[in-house]
């Protein structure tokens, strides 16, 4: 397994530690933008977002080179280069929907794991 997909599955382990829901994984490896994935996820309210965001920071093996959006808690981000983390209070997600923006890319991490394309509708990870 490569790091980038070690990584992309210790931010989902981590996430589901504190009831992430809804995960999802865009694989970004050939855009021409300068990460590699995006891992995003919600929250139902503030204080979720504030604990799985904290969890998150304490927990992962890198430190973020840029996070935004903890003191607001509608939209937290933090940028590990080659992942970048999206944690959504559940309306701000449906808001910007930044899934339909890369809906072709979307993927699960048995796919990443095993290297296979998988169809966007069966891609997001529930509960």
């Amino acid at each position: 397994m490569n790091e980038e997909i070690a990584l992309v599955q210790k931010a989902i382990e981590i996430i589901d530690d504190r009831k992430g829901e809804n995960v999802v994984i865009i694989d970004l490896t050939d855009v021409s933008i300068p990460t590699s994935y995006f891992v995003i996820a919600e929250a139902d309210n503030s204080v979720h977002m504030k604990a799985i965001a904290s969890h998150f920071m304490k927990s992962f093996p890198m430190k973020a080179g840029h996070r935004e959006g903890l003191s607001e808690r509608r939209w937290v981000v933090m940028d590990y280069g080659d992942m970048v983390v999206h944690i959504f209070h559940k309306d701000a997600r449906e808001f910007y929907d930044i899934e339909s923006l890369w809906a072709d890319h979307i993927v699960t991490i048995d796919s990443l794991l095993n290297d296979e394309e998988v169809p966007a509708t069966s891609a997001r990870i529930k509960d």
